[in-house]
């Protein structure tokens, strides 16, 4: 059988059915009617009611025709071979990642190393240039201080460096160099004159 033929068969079934119940309940209301109604009307119309047991041979006939014992043979094969085929199926479905990098990708990927490094680059050099900005600033404002409160000092200076600028650097490094090979009490001695 195919499943339209079973289909139809089964929408047979369900139409009958319904009829059935249909029937079954307007007996049930006549049932009901006649039992509230006087006893002497009851019987006048018991001798009129209608026979239901055409109806029932009727009803017989159509199920007869359908054999329902195949249909659920049927219906029961497809339910054990479902189950068969699930039970075969394993727990764990083995998934296998493979990650390789293609020819069109490459260059994606080449760009992206590129900007991260470009990055990190231009990171390091902003911070090693905010920190010379700020040593700079520093170094201004103390010059500044020196100019307000030592202003022959700072003309000195001034004048040092514009006659010869690398013979005031080497001078600048050289006074550094006795300042800090001078004991601590020597230079606690030259800071307080």
């Amino acid at each position: 059988m195919t499943p339209e033929e079973l289909e139809e068969r089964m929408a047979d079934t369900e139409r009958v059915l319904a009829l059935h119940g249909k029937r079954l309940e307007k007996l049930e209301q006549q049932t009901i009617s006649e039992r509230d109604k006087p006893e002497q009307a009851n019987i006048g119309q018991a001798e009129q009611a209608p026979n239901p047991c055409a109806q029932f041979e009727e009803l017989k006939k159509i199920l007869r025709r359908q054999d329902l014992s195949v249909q659920a043979l049927q219906v029961h094969t497809l339910i054990s071979s479902f189950r068969d085929t699930i039970s075969k199926l394993p727990k764990v479905l083995p998934v296998r990642h493979h990650h390789h990098f293609e020819d069109n990708s490459r260059g994606f990927v080449t760009g992206g190393i590129i900007l991260l490094l470009t990055t990190a680059v231009s990171v390091g050099l902003s911070f090693g240039l905010y920190r010379e900005n700020s040593r700079l600033v520093e170094s201004g404002v103390k010059l500044k201080m020196i100019r307000q409160v030592y202003p022959g000092a700072a003309l000195w200076v001034d004048s040092t460096f514009a006659r010869n600028p690398e013979e005031a650097i080497n001078l600048v490094e050289k006074l550094v160099e006795e300042s800090d090979t001078l004991p601590l009490q020597e230079r606690k001695k030259n800071t307080s004159l």
